[in-house]
């Protein structure tokens, strides 16, 4: 399942990786419409974090009753409760972001900024162990407050 991050998505995994529990079937259920569900196993969120994320997917079209919503929020904030409010996502990142969020030095922010110039968006933090000049560790150590997720397209003027 992708979970829309204000800007960002985050992609749930396949359901039989997910944990037991109450709410499990709901967050399948709401989720898996639009998604896969993989990635938000690897994100780690505060309850008002998932709020958050609740409330954007809703507001994209998510189609759930109030009470699915508790549960999948309760489901979420019991098995993938974090300290962050969001997660980083790196290609919209600044470089006091990468410095900050994800412990990267000045010089590694500005190489991976560099490379994301260059190269486009990442795919996946997997794909920043090839970037010269940053230190993979660092990102692998704070891999639940960062994510790889595409960048969207503004709306054209007069677009709904």
């Amino acid at each position: 399942m992708t979970v829309a991050l204000t800007g960002a998505l985050v992609v749930l995994a396949d359901p039989a990786q997910l944990p037991e529990g109450p709410g499990r079937a709901a967050t399948v259920k709401v989720c898996s419409v639009c998604h896969q569900v993989e990635r938000a196993t690897a994100v780690r969120l505060t309850r008002e974090g998932w709020q958050n994320v609740l409330a954007d997917m809703v507001q994209r079209g998510a189609k759930a009753s109030d009470d699915e919503l508790r549960q999948v929020l309760d489901y979420l904030s019991a098995h993938f409760l974090g300290e962050a409010a969001r997660p980083l996502n790196i290609n919209r990142a600044v470089q006091i972001d990468l410095e900050m969020v994800a412990g990267l030095s000045r010089k590694e922010a500005a190489a991976l900024l560099a490379h994301l110039k260059k190269s486009g968006p990442c795919k996946s933090l997997e794909s920043l162990k090839q970037v010269q000049g940053v230190d993979y560790k660092k990102i692998e150590e704070r891999k639940d407050f960062l994510v790889c997720q595409p960048l969207l397209m503004p709306k054209a003027k007069g677009q709904p």
